[in-house]
């Protein structure tokens, strides 16, 4: 067992830290859920009571068990939101940067350009295109993407 001192404000940021990356890891999941990391936040929120944040903790029981959860209160927290918001927008725009670049290319050199290439040139390539696309969404962010048939 490692025990951890931490100053209320540390403890209020473990939350978040805890609380985000389970999120992050099973928030998508309908089924097949990182156990670790569910049981791990369950863990952390138990002790929220204790480190003077009771109300950042649902308390219930399953199975005889009792299990801590992340309260609507703490889910609704706006620093919370505002993290998981910058994260989201930035991966979101990083992934459509890669995912045009990956596009362009298969247009440019055909559908099996990443098989033809070198790993080391594809990557060059890939990166060099996406650079493109984050200059433009850093600018105009999605006011710049025009999909035909929609808008």
């Amino acid at each position: 067992m490692i025990g951890l001192a931490l100053t209320e404000e540390q403890f209020k940021t473990l939350l978040r830290m805890v609380y985000i990356a389970n999120t992050v890891v099973n928030g998508h999941r309908d089924v097949d859920f990182e156990v670790a990391y569910d049981e791990l936040e369950q863990y952390v929120f138990s002790r929220a009571k204790d480190a003077g944040y009771p109300a950042a903790t649902s308390r219930h029981e399953m199975l005889g068990e009792e299990h801590h959860h992340p309260s609507r209160i703490f889910e609704n927290d706006p620093e919370v939101n505002m993290l998981m918001d910058q994260y989201d927008a930035h991966v979101m725009l990083e992934l459509l940067a890669e995912k045009l670049a990956e596009r362009d290319i298969e247009i440019s050199n055909g559908k099996d350009a990443k098989t033809k290439m070198s790993a080391e040139d594809y990557a060059i390539l890939l990166e060099e295109r996406a650079d493109k696309y984050d200059k433009v969404f850093s600018i105009t962010g999605l006011a710049g993407v025009v999909v035909p048939g929609i808008t």
